[in-house]
Order: structure tokens, then sequence, then C-alpha cells
């Protein structure tokens, strides 16, 4: 990964412009092809691998990617249009923005419902027709979610079980797929999901159930290997398909964003600068590293270095470097830069995101 990454910084010298992100062709496939290849350890049911859109919307990212996958998962009408037409057999959808879609129920397509209130409400809407074929999105154990005891504020709970029921009684649509999402998997956390799937896959609102959706949160499985080994503990039954929907795991390490340094201040042996974009604008959740930089005068002090974005805002920050001699109009190169980033960011002072290559 180390010498991929080097590759990117000597072809970043071809784009004289800062600031651009580039992603890595030769990473994607890469992460890519690992994933495929954990999956099909998988032995007792067979795996559907569907991209989490949000993750990274890059289109040529995108359209790569889809050569591997069977499908999308989309939390938008925005991003189920920008995948519609993409070759796919499967688009998984969750969320609060299609209420007014009218074809959720199209044959590939599976519509995950939030809440019965959710569902309620397309059912009185005259949205949902008689057999038709949905999903519901469960809210797992607490003990998948986070460690202070809260549970998710996503999904149907068990205790609604019967209430469901009495909707299908009364509706006469099949559930045919539910969706369990859980951010951060680790191994560990087989046991309490496996026994959450043997106590509801019995209920009757159920019993017309074709597959299962564990969702995304599969980093943490993906760097050691074990997204099969986490699977086929589950020990859910050969008949369950099962998607799954991996968004940063495929795109977290793609990325490199260059920069340049663009003001500089030393006071009481600190140095203070900034760069030509910004980490408040850039990401509201992700900070990249800065890697390597090249230096426009080598005989700059070593000092501790803090490295600011360009808004007026006091906290837009990228973090402190110790020793360091990056000065006023070097370059800086920032990893990784590939998900959640672009997808989180925002325009303080109308400042756009910084260009894209997808080399």
């Amino acid at each position: 990964m180390i010498e991929i990454v080097e590759k990117l910084i000597a072809k970043s010298k071809e784009l004289k412009d800062t600031p651009v992100i580039m992603y890595s062709r030769e990473i994607l496939i890469s992460n890519l092809m690992r994933l495929v290849g954990d999956i099909n350890a998988v032995k007792n049911n067979k795996v559907i691998l569907l991209y989490s859109v949000k993750a990274c919307r890059n289109k040529e990212v995108i359209k790569e990617i889809s050569n591997f996958i069977k499908g999308f998962s989309v939390s938008s009408d925005s991003e189920y249009c920008e995948v519609r037409n993409l070759k796919s057999n499967v688009i998984s959808a969750t969320g609060y923005d299609f209420v007014e879609r009218k074809d959720i129920s199209e044959n590939n397509i599976i519509f995950y419902f939030n809440s019965l209130q959710q569902l309620k409400f397309f059912l009185d809407k005259g949205k949902i027709c008689s057999n038709v074929k949905i999903g519901i999105r469960m809210k797992g154990p607490k003990a998948l979610y986070f460690k202070n005891g809260e549970d998710s504020r996503f999904g149907i709970s068990s205790n609604e079980l019967d209430d469901l029921y009495a909707l299908q009684e009364k509706y006469h649509f099949k559930i045919v797929s539910i969706l369990i999402h859980q951010e951060n998997k680790v191994l560990y956390d087989y046991r309490a999901l496996r026994a959450y799937l043997k106590s509801i896959l019995i209920h009757d609102s159920l019993k017309k159930l074709k597959s299962i959706n564990l969702g995304g949160g599969w980093d943490n499985l993906f760097l050691k290997n074990q997204i099969s080994e986490f699977i086929n503990r589950l020990k859910i039954p050969k008949k369950y398909l099962i998607y799954i929907e991996p968004g940063s795991t495929v795109v977290r390490t793609i990325g490199l964003l260059k920069a340049s340094v663009i003001d500089e201040s030393i006071d009481v042996g600190k140095r203070k600068i900034v760069l030509n974009t910004s980490q408040f604008n850039n990401s509201s959740w992700f900070v990249p590293r800065i890697i390597g930089s090249t230096h426009l005068n080598s005989n700059n002090k070593m000092l501790d270095t803090y490295v600011y974005g360009n808004t007026c805002y006091e906290n837009d920050y990228f973090g402190k470097y110790n020793n360091s001699n990056i000065a006023l109009g070097d370059e800086v190169f920032m990893y990784p830069v590939g998900a959640y980033y672009e997808t989180t960011h925002r325009e303080l002072h109308g400042i756009k995101f910084p260009k894209e290559y997808y080399l």
C-alpha cells in the first residue's frame, strides 16, 4: 500500500493546480478484489455485495466499483438517481427521502422501511399495493450499537413485530428482506447478532423472508480478513440470501489530498501555517494527516507546526506536527480522504470542494 501511495504522490506532480484530490484506481481495485475474495470464503450462504453510495459519490469511482458488485445501497433519492442507470441487479434503499418516489416497489429495488409509522404512511397513501414485496429495517440489540447502553434510533424493534404482522394481515404485503445495520463491527459481535437473528426469524411476520441484509460497518473485519469468518459464525440458515453494504471499507484508503501552504506566522517558537483548502469545509467527519511534502526552501526551521484551513473560522484546523519544516510556499500531501470526505463537505465562504481526479 505504501508503494502505491508513493506512486500517487509522484503522479500528482503532473497536476499543477492545488488543492486537488486524487483517487487511486490501483488501490480501489485492490480493495475490491480483497473484499470479494474474503466474501467468497463464506460457506453456507450466498453473499451479495452492494456498494454504499454515501461513502464516496465520485462518478468515476462509482463506475469502477460497479464492475465488481451486484448493486448499490442508497439513502436518498439523489443517491438513487445517480446509480439507477448503472449496471446493477439490486438497489437497497432506506431513509427518509423517498416519500414521493413512485417506483420503490420495482423488481430490482428493496426499500427498507425504517418504522411502522413510515410504513403506515405509504399504506395510507396507497403507494403499496397488495402482494408488493418490501424490506424492513430492524433495530438490533443494544449491545451492537453504543457501548453506553443506548440503542439506535433507526429501525423497528422486535417488540413491534406483532404490530407489523397485523399490518400484513390487513394490507397483504410481503416482507422479503430485513436490514440490520451496525457500524464498526468486530468479530465478537457475532454472538449478540446470532442470538438476535435466531429470536426474530421464527416470527410470523418474517415467514416470507428471502434475504438478510447485514448493512455496513465492515472496516475492522476487512483489515483483519474476518468478514467471512464473522458471517460464518452467525450460522444463518442456508435458505437466506445475505446482502452486505460496505462503503468506507472500499474507498477509505483510495484518496490523497494535495494542497499548498499560503500563509505562515512564527511566534514564540511555534509555526502556524494555512493551506489553500479547508478542513472545516472538506469534511465534518474525518481529518487526514500529512504524509509528505515538497519544500520551496530547504532551510526552513524545524518547529512545532500547527496547520489550519483557509476559512476565517478559528477552529478550521488540520492538526499539530511536531518538529516540522513545512512552511510558506510548500506543498503537502494528506491521506486518506476517500470515504465520507466529499459527501460530508460544507462550503463556508462559498469555498468549493477540491477538484477531483481519478488516476
